[in-house]
């Protein structure tokens, strides 16, 4: 199984060299922020999505969707595509298509299933896909992926504590917007420290951690390296390009 980082940079990060969050497992998209289709082009991914999963609707998580679309159309597109988002997103669909923002609409030219929810249950593929609330300042899913002998979770955004009790995956990706020192800020906005996502990583009894969504503050990509692996050893903060074999 391929894990691939296409965009590791939280919304404030500034410049290309982390681009907004996306992350490609298997034939399934975490989350689609901006730039997300040219790198999946680049990695020779772009035909290969048959699932987008959605954490929230903050537009570094989904801006990248539409483009991702449009292309769908330009490739010549015809097998099914599972979209999974909390509520909201299909009318935001819906306004983009009324402009005509993606030519022509998608769903007229191939199967485009749009699963919306508090607590989204799907399969796509080999993988069964639970959405499991997390506390971020809007409504935020993480992500379940499972099979029977695997399990991956990808958070979104979200701030400690991150992980619903009895909640276990063999893998993690976690965001770490901020090192430690900025604890308040995390909290204040939603979001978590290397700290807490070794913790998170540690309750659910994870074989490795990935950490993503790296902010901008000068210093801080060395301190999260640092404490998080002072908090659980077998941690990578991820880059945008970044490919695992799990």
């Amino acid at each position: 199984m391929k894990l691939t980082f296409l965009g590791t940079g939280a919304g404030n990060f500034r410049g290309s060299r982390r681009n907004m969050s996306s992350a490609f497992f298997e034939t399934v998209l975490l989350d689609c922020g901006a730039g997300t289709t040219a790198r999946l082009y680049d990695a020779g991914l772009f035909s290969r999505v048959d699932g987008i999963l959605i954490s929230h609707l903050h537009t570094d998580h989904f801006a990248g969707l539409f483009d991702y679309l449009l292309h769908t159309l330009i490739t010549g597109r015809t097998r099914p595509l599972t979209i999974v988002s909390p509520p909201g997103l299909s009318p935001i669909l819906a306004a983009m298509n009324a402009v005509g923002a993606m030519v022509k609409d998608p769903a007229n030219l191939y199967d485009l299933r749009l699963v919306e929810g508090l607590r989204p249950e799907v399969t796509i593929g080999p993988w069964r896909v639970n959405g499991v609330p997390l506390d971020h300042s809007t409504y935020n899913l993480g992500y379940l992926l499972a099979t029977d002998t695997t399990t991956l979770f990808y958070t979104g955004d979200t701030r400690e504590p991150a992980v619903p009790s009895g909640l276990r995956a063999d893998f993690v990706i976690h965001e770490s917007t901020f090192a430690d020192r900025d604890a308040r800020l995390a909290r204040e906005f939603g979001h978590s420290t290397a700290s807490q996502a070794a913790q998170a990583a540690r309750t659910m009894t994870a074989r490795r951690l990935f950490v993503t969504h790296i902010g901008s503050r000068d210093g801080a990509e060395a301190e999260i390296l640092r404490e998080v692996r002072a908090g659980f050893p077998d941690s990578t903060v991820a880059e945008d390009g970044s490919e695992y074999e799990l």
